[in-house]
This record gives structure tokens, sequence and C-alpha cells, in this order.
């Protein structure tokens, strides 16, 4: 059984746990997104800063997605909410989960925040990330090297 649904300070523990796993493999990769590293209270905190919906199947978390909201200070890079954390545990990679979370999340954003567009970031210097979100429908907007990563970040922007 699938449910989507947003996650609440109880699912801080599972979230940080997919969230870790998830993103461990950049550690393979000149890559300094925050939330390789981020603590459980971190997680936490996340969850209750920010929207963070996820896709589970038969019970456990599979894959989360959060929207940085552009009336946070300093949240997004643009007029728009910005994707983070879009995430899945290495498991369940390939499944096509992300595609059915993101398709979700953009439901969301153009029904009930009523946003036109959506952006997300991601390093130049992943291997793969920049091509699936381009057969997402994502258009690079920007190319910038943030103050303190050693990546280069690309930004994506999507019209909804």
């Amino acid at each position: 059984m699938k449910e989507f649904r947003q996650l609440t300070v109880d699912d801080a523990a599972e979230y940080h746990e997919v969230l870790i796993a998830g993103y461990a493999e950049n550690k393979n990769y000149p890559i300094s997104f925050d939330a390789i590293n981020f603590s459980q209270e971190e997680s936490r905190a996340w969850i209750i800063k920010y929207p963070v919906f996820g896709l589970y199947v038969d019970g456990s978390l599979v894959c989360s997605i959060s929207f940085r909201m552009p009336w946070i200070p300093k949240a997004t890079p643009d007029v728009y909410p910005h994707i983070a954390h879009f995430v899945t545990a290495p498991e369940h990679k390939g499944k096509g989960y992300a595609r059915e979370v993101l398709a979700e999340a953009e439901d969301l954003l153009r029904n009930v925040y009523k946003t036109p567009a959506v952006t997300l970031g991601t390093a130049a210097e992943h291997p793969w990330l920049a091509k699936m979100y381009e057969g997402f429908g994502f258009k690079e907007y920007k190319r910038t090297q943030l103050p303190g990563k050693v990546h280069t970040t690309i930004f994506f922007k999507k019209i909804l």
C-alpha cells in the first residue's frame, strides 16, 4: 500500500535515516550538500521549519521531498518555492518513486500553494542528478559558486 503525506515531528527519526542513507553516496564526490551531515536534531528542525512530504510503501518511508518557501528569509534563490532534500532510500532507488513523489509535489505546488513554477539546485559535479532533473522537465537557469560550498550549484526551474 502507498501513501503520500506531509511528515510531522513524529516522523523525524525515520526521515533522518532516509536522508542520511540517501545522501551518503554524495560523500564520494566533491559535493558539500548540507544534508550529507545532518544530525537527527537538524532533521527534526527541518520538518518543523519546512513542509516535508514523503511516500510510504507498506508503512515505510521510501522517498521524501521538501519545499523551502519564499516567505522564509534566505530560503529560496528566486520568488518561487524551492525543492530541497529530495531523496530516495538507497534500497528503493530505480523503482520510480522519485518520479512519483515529484508528480505529487508538483500537484501540491500547483493546486494548494498556487505557484506557477518551482526551483531546485544540485551540484554540477554530481554524475547524474542534473540529467535526471532535466528528464523531469526542469531547465537550467543559473550556475554559481555559493559561499562555503566546494561544488558549483546549478539552479533549475520548472514551469508548472
